[in-house]
């Protein structure tokens, strides 16, 4: 009987401390335009079909859930195929247009479009990283380009 209540003890701690960890990640959104996509929502994990030689635009609102973020939006790190993404980098499957700026909408808002060129055919992974002790952020988009 003991072992069954700290059992139960144990599984009600663990339920109460889980959601908590959700609010101290990071929260990013994602929106697409270009030629076959009219702000599109961008899910991460997805993958989204491109058109070589286009040039698209990915917006992307950073939301600081903890309130009190000691990573500035401008430490994301963007990461195609593992590679840093800057616009010195014309090799990479998705060409920078760019340098990627942030502009501040509120105190816990920050927003930036990524302008790039679909350069080469095939499966390009894109990477999204904040570092930070509070849970930060990992995530990614593959995109296919035809």
């Amino acid at each position: 009987m003991r072992t069954k209540n700290h059992l139960k003890t144990i599984m009600a701690l663990v339920l109460l401390v889980i959601p908590t960890f959700n609010l101290f990640a990071c929260e990013m959104s994602f929106h697409l335009t270009g030629p076959q996509y009219s702000d599109t929502r961008v899910l991460p994990g997805s993958t989204i079909s491109l058109q070589q030689g286009e040039i698209y635009n990915l917006e992307v609102e950073f939301t600081e859930d903890h309130r009190n973020c000691t990573v500035p939006a401008e430490d994301t790190l963007f990461l195609v195929d593992g590679s840093k993404w800057k616009t010195s980098k014309t090799s990479l499957a998705l060409v920078l247009e760019h340098e990627i700026n942030w502009v501040e909408e509120s105190r816990y808002i920050n927003t930036s479009i990524l302008t790039f060129e679909a350069n080469k055919d095939g499966s390009t992974v894109l990477d999204i990283l904040r570092d930070c002790r509070k849970g930060g952020y990992d995530e990614s988009i593959t995109f296919m380009v035809d």
